[in-house]
């Protein structure tokens, strides 16, 4: 009903004002269906124009205006070219088309060969806003990180979550298992957090209706092929059938590890030495964001907190590891200034 209000709505009462506005101004219903048909072919119009981005629409206008200047330049050389009073009438008439013909493919010629040869100078704004539409499914909105990442400014939207997604938290949220109920309370709030944060950036956010049972997979790969939106999820399955059909996706396992603070070589921080490593002599503690740091020399330093200089760092699919060793005394003062 929201997507309704801020479409289609405003869209069929435009419809309906111009066959009001045809039938009261001419006292004839037909003028009035002529209205109303008009109306239509305008929304459609509308609806694929807006589909065309600025560069593209750009490169279409002007090549059909030059088009449309040069058709009616060679009329007139064939007008005056002609000997006679009069040309025939259906000639003529016939002449009309040459520069709808000449808009057409000088159109054409301007989308395909126009950005090659740079005919067209568009330039940004600086500071202009950028968008990724984004459809957000269960898991990620379990997850609760999509909010953290729309308030940092990396995905301002605008998002969509299929109708299914809330359909299944208010299910979670009256049954009887604490844990479902846990995260539905979580991704309603994942939901909420993600409002005010593309309302704060002027995004938008708003729910996909792809039916409900076996057919729901199919028309959603299949809407986010056609629209190109991008997929963030923590669905394995769902990820692989999705970049198979050719489209973006965001997994939330690879969110965590980009975002992890960089460590190298020759680095110094403080660590709790929380357990001994492979040999008795190695310790092991964690950063902040989970990190393993193995440290040499360590193993009888447990519990304690612990100055560490890095000497190595290895990075893997299932994130980085750190190798140091236990900084030598005043290093932590030189560290800090």
């Amino acid at each position: 009903m929201v997507k309704l209000m801020k479409g289609w709505e405003v869209r069929i009462l435009f419809i309906l004002a111009l066959g009001l506005a045809g039938t009261l101004a001419s006292g004839s219903l037909m003028i009035g269906l002529i209205g109303l048909g008009i109306g239509i072919v305008a929304a459609v119009l509308e609806r694929m124009i807006i589909k065309v981005s600025a560069d593209k629409l750009v490169y279409i206008t002007t090549g059909a205006a030059v088009g449309l200047v040069i058709g009616l330049l060679v009329i007139l050389v064939l007008k005056i070219g002609v000997r006679g009073d009069n040309l025939n009438s259906s000639l003529s008439d016939l002449l009309v088309l040459i520069p709808v013909a000449f808009a057409y493919v000088f159109a054409v010629v301007a989308v395909n060969k126009g950005r090659k040869l740079e005919l067209i100078s568009i330039e940004e704004e600086v500071g202009a806003e950028w968008n990724m539409p984004v459809l957000v499914d269960l898991s990620a909105a379990v997850d609760g990180r999509v909010a953290d990442l729309s308030l940092a400014g990396l995905l301002p939207g605008p998002f969509s979550i299929p109708l299914s997604v809330k359909h299944s938290i208010d299910e979670m949220q009256n049954g009887r298992n604490i844990v479902k109920r846990g995260r539905a309370r979580r991704a309603t709030e994942t939901i909420q957090r993600l409002k005010e944060a593309v309302g704060q950036s002027g995004g938008l956010m708003e729910y996909q209706d792809f039916g409900e049972g076996e057919r729901e997979k199919h028309r959603m790969l299949e809407w986010l092929r056609k629209e190109k939106v991008c997929l963030l999820t923590g669905d394995v399955d769902m990820a692989d059938t999705a970049e198979r059909e050719g489209i973006r996706v965001i997994r939330l396992s690879e969110v965590g590890p980009a975002s992890r603070e960089v460590v190298l070589p020759g680095d110094s921080f403080t660590i709790k030495i929380q357990k001994k490593g492979r040999t008795s002599s190695q310790g092991v503690g964690f950063l902040s964001d989970g990190t393993m740091v193995v440290v040499d020399e360590a193993g009888d330093l447990l519990g304690k907190e612990t100055q560490v200089t890095t000497h190595t760092t290895f990075r893997a699919k299932g994130g980085t590891m750190v190798f140091g060793k236990v900084a030598a005394e005043g290093s932590s003062e030189n560290a800090q200034n």
